[in-house]
């Protein structure tokens, strides 16, 4: 994968990440009639999700090309 596009979607990754969190916080939860707890829970994992691999993409395409351009140098 080239490092543009890895970048790319590392940054796509953290903006829904960042998105869901964000969703989270603003949408509150309350409790119903019934004592139930109403929230949207599915945005936290989805949330952490896509921010930990937007993390590790941006890692690994930033690991990679100083990788290259430490070789190219060493050559």
């Amino acid at each position: 994968m080239k490092t543009i596009t890895a970048l790319k979607l590392s940054l796509l990754f953290l903006a829904v990440g960042l998105g869901c969190l964000v969703a989270f916080q603003l949408t509150g939860s309350t409790i119903d009639a019934d004592g139930y707890l109403q929230e949207p829970f599915a945005l936290l994992p989805v949330g952490w999700f896509c921010l930990v691999t937007g993390f590790a993409f941006a890692l690994a395409s930033l690991s990679r090309s100083l990788w290259r351009r430490w070789s190219r140098r060493s050559c």
